[in-house]
C-alpha cells in the first residue's frame, strides 16, 4: 500500500479515484486465486506428462520433495494429497 501512498487504516471510500485505479490496474497484472490453482495444476500435469522423478511421485501421492516413507508411508500419502496443498478443504467451508 505504500507504493500508492494509502494510510494502512484508509478505507475505501476514502480513497481517490486515481488510488482505486492504480490499485485495480496494478491487481489486473497479479495472477491470483484460481489463475494460481490453474497454474500449478497445469506444472503438475506437465511433470507427469514428461515422466519426471516428481511426476510419478505425483501420480502415485507420495512426497516429491525427499520425505522418508520407510516407516510413515500412509502419513507421506495423506500429507502429498493435491486438494489438501491447495486449500480446497478451507474454500470448502
Amino acid at each position: 500500500m505504500a507504493r500508492f501512498h494509502v494510510h494502512q487504516s484508509a478505507k475505501v471510500g476514502d480513497l481517490a479515484n486515481k488510488q482505486v485505479l492504480d490499485i485495480t490496474a496494478a491487481l489486473t497484472e497479479m495472477k491470483i486465486e484460481n489463475d494460481l490453482r490453474r497454474q500449478i495444476l497445469d506444472d503438475i500435469k506437465r511433470l507427469k506428462d514428461t515422466g519426471t522423478h516428481r511426476g510419478r511421485r505425483h501420480a502415485l501421492n507420495l512426497p516429491v520433495r525427499g520425505q522418508n516413507t520407510r516407516s510413515q508411508v500412509k502419513n507421506a500419502i495423506k500429507l502429498n494429497r493435491l486438494d489438501r496443498r491447495l486449500g480446497a478443504k478451507t474454500m470448502g467451508g
